[in-house]
């Protein structure tokens, strides 16, 4: 086992985070992502917004595209915008919290009462501008109803309004927003749907350009790589982690190698990891 000798300062990769998730540039999803940017739009002008519900299974470009837009949001208007993870902040409280820290005010007390932090969410939107929030992983909270709720009041009520993106793995059947929430917020929906291969694909040539140096993979793997994953569940995330993995494994299997020989470890590692 070698670590500081690997490949001798040589190494399949030029960018390697060209293979991890990308919220500045994601591809082929444009019609989502105006999707999203459309139901936000409107809080730019200091209007109520279309509530929104992403929906789609795990690796689909959900929460990429929505922090896309809502970076976007940030830096070209005057909206306040965060995505707060509920797998992180699946209570009411810690969530409510979570979002006065991302608007700038001091970390509240524990155990404060939610009145006093809806009362202090109020207070900011009174006194700056339209707020849009995402709730990535929205399945993973326990109190959807109530934040639900919460946000709308807030939207409602206060001098500037508040907008939500939803973002769950599950369809919106099994979200447990009740009937009379899911009349309030009036949201719409928008499935991410499956990648196809030619897509995933797309999308894996795309980083692999700016991922890999000159030769270094070829064609069929990428091709085999998305033929596989789209078998099973589509998840680009999972097929930019595998072709990852692969570039890994060359580095690490080729510690000498010339360039003719890295390479060729690579192409075949690409194929191993899926057979």
């Amino acid at each position: 086992m070698e670590f500081n000798s690997s490949n001798k300062g040589q190494s399949v990769f030029k960018n390697e985070e060209a293979l991890t998730e990308d919220v500045h540039n994601p591809v082929l999803r444009n019609e989502e992502i105006q999707t999203i940017a459309d139901s936000v739009r409107p809080l730019v002008r200091g209007n109520q917004p279309d509530n929104l519900l992403v929906h789609g299974d795990s690796g689909m470009g959900k929460t990429s595209c929505a922090s896309y837009v809502l970076d976007e949001l940030d830096r070209q208007t005057n909206v306040k915008t965060t995505i707060i993870n509920c797998w992180h902040y699946n209570t009411r409280i810690s969530l409510l919290t979570q979002l006065l820290i991302d608007l700038g005010y001091p970390a509240p007390r524990k155990g404060k009462p939610v009145d006093e932090l809806v009362a202090k969410l109020r207070e900011w939107l009174d006194k700056n501008d339209c707020v849009a929030v995402g709730l990535d992983e929205l399945d993973q909270l326990q109190h959807q109803n109530e934040v639900a709720y919460d946000l709308y009041r807030l939207s409602q009520e206060a001098e500037n309004c508040v907008g939500m993106v939803m973002i769950s793995n599950q369809p919106p059947s099994e979200v447990n927003l009740d009937p009379r929430s899911q009349s309030r917020l009036s949201f719409q929906m928008l499935e991410f749907e499956p990648y196809s291969v030619e897509e995933l694909t797309e999308v894996l040539e795309k980083r692999a350009e700016k991922a890999f140096r000159d030769g270094a993979y070829d064609s069929e793997v990428i091709e085999y790589i998305a033929e596989k994953v789209a078998e099973e569940d589509s998840d680009c995330r999972r097929a930019l982690k595998i072709l990852q993995r692969a570039g890994r494994r060359a580095d690490g299997n080729a510690v000498s190698a010339p360039d003719a020989e890295l390479f060729g470890a690579f192409r075949g590692l690409g194929v191993a990891l899926l057979g």
